[in-house]
């Protein structure tokens, strides 16, 4: 099977970031470069030393995707030993990641290897800021070859190749199998007021529904108004604006389906409503792929047998299918423009083989992440847990995909989000008035 192969462990408070920066002011007085990611070894191997690179990223500490990466930089120091060396800036929450980042962008601090994640407004900045190396020049007909173009082009601009589309953003809705059955649900809902039923008969059944919350960035949530959405609007509902009515029936729908979910859900976070699915107290949660390992941490194979992989229901007359996934590009890597060809150079090899199928391969295999620009085989045999076999088979067969709420707007609206959801919730904001305040936030 050919597969041009998203891991949040959403997500920390706040303190976090806090903490992280004053970590960072700390080190700018001990490590050269650590807070901003710059390094200052200048031309490195002209003067016979290794060109050292910094590669900034949050896959590191409980990612699922920490072991790999490590051992992806390791084997590239080692091919290129004595001539060229990364070294890893750790920084082990993706929001505080991508804010750190934006403001590096606006510094003109930007370390020499970064990820940023993809999104129309977002990515924008960065292209246009004429601050990211080329790529272009670096790409060789192997490189090239092991690569998807139509999933490419979304990192080019102005001629330039500014970005390496990396992760495939994949979020079925997680469902415990053995919960349905204790509650008499036979089959996944087909529609949304299949759902409603699905969900009456669980709290019945002394189970919550939905595990999801209005915390942080309310990402659960998120996502499920994201189906929502797009199951009344169509797959390409959110890339024509705020204005459709599709967005104002779906956060009426979406609060009536709150009524399902903790007692806690308001200012939730998401470690607290995801422990409610991870110990059984409530039916369903809408997460990505590299919510396994959490499943195999909590209740090993035992849990994770009892998980099954759910797709869109559709919506009475609505304009999205049944059995849609959402699915778009996640992550993107990008190097800063340097001075220095030889440092240019390392970066975008770097890049290169942080990408070659193996690599890519190897990450899918061990974390479930699945890179959707690299070109690589999965071959019968290959140790694939059953949950993203799961998920594969229903991308695979899905009639439509959507695209995420989050990942389609402006960092003002994902701002806003959690606080006009909680009062949506909670009654103080009309289905209207929600919008409106979304609106005003994607206008600012």
């Amino acid at each position: 099977m050919k597969v041009n192969m998203k891991v949040k462990s959403k997500k920390r408070s706040l303190l976090l970031l806090a903490v992280v920066c004053a970590v960072s002011l700390v080190l700018q007085g001990c490590v050269s470069g650590e807070s901003s990611g710059r390094s200052e070894t200048g031309g490195g191997e002209a003067a016979g030393r290794p060109v050292e690179l910094v590669f900034s990223t949050h896959w590191v500490g409980e990612d699922g995707k920490a072991g790999v990466v490590q051992k992806i930089v390791d084997d590239f120091n080692a091919q290129h030993e004595g001539k060229a060396k990364v070294r890893i800036d750790s920084i082990p929450d993706d929001d505080i990641y991508q804010d750190k980042m934006k403001t590096n962008l606006a510094t003109d601090s930007l370390p020499d290897i970064f990820t940023f994640y993809y999104n129309p407004v977002e990515s924008q900045r960065y292209y246009s800021s004429g601050k990211l190396l080329d790529l272009k020049p670096y790409m060789n007909d192997s490189w090239a070859q092991n690569m998807n173009e139509d999933v490419l082009s979304i990192g080019r601009f102005d001629d330039q190749l500014l970005a390496i589309p990396l992760d495939q953003m994949i979020t079925p809705i997680f469902y415990n199998k053995s919960l349905f059955e204790a509650a008499g649900i036979d089959t996944f809902p087909q529609t949304w007021d299949d759902m409603i039923e699905a969900a009456e008969a669980l709290k019945q059944n002394g189970v919550y529904a939905f595990a999801m919350g209005t915390g942080e960035n309310a990402w659960s949530a998120m996502l499920l108004y994201s189906y929502i959405v797009s199951s009344i609007g169509g797959p390409d509902v959110m890339r024509n604006g705020l204005d459709d009515p599709a967005y104002v029936q779906a956060a009426e729908l979406l609060r009536q389906l709150f009524a399902y979910a903790p007692k806690d859900a308001i200012g939730a976070t998401y470690q607290q409503y995801a422990s409610h699915y991870l110990n059984e107290k409530a039916a369903m949660i809408v997460n990505g792929p590299w919510m396994i390992s959490e499943f195999m941490e909590k209740g090993g194979e035992a849990l994770a047998a009892k998980m099954g992989v759910g797709t869109s229901p559709a919506a009475q007359n609505g304009k999205g299918k049944q059995g849609a996934l959402i699915s778009g590009v996640g992550w993107t890597m990008a190097a800063k423009k340097q001075e220095d060809e030889k440092r240019a150079e390392y970066a975008a090899k770097f890049i290169e083989f942080f990408t070659h199928p193996g690599n890519a391969k190897q990450i899918f295999l061990e974390s479930g992440e699945i890179f959707e620009s690299t070109n690589y085989s999965i071959e019968d045999g290959d140790p694939i847990d059953p949950i993203s076999q799961e998920i594969l088979k229903k991308l695979n067969e899905a009639p439509q995909t959507f695209d995420y709420f989050e990942g389609m707007t402006s960092s003002a609206v994902k701002i806003e989000f959690p606080a006009a959801l909680s009062g949506l919730v909670l009654g103080e904001y009309t289905p209207e008035q929600f919008v409106d305040m979304l609106k005003k936030a994607n206008s600012e």
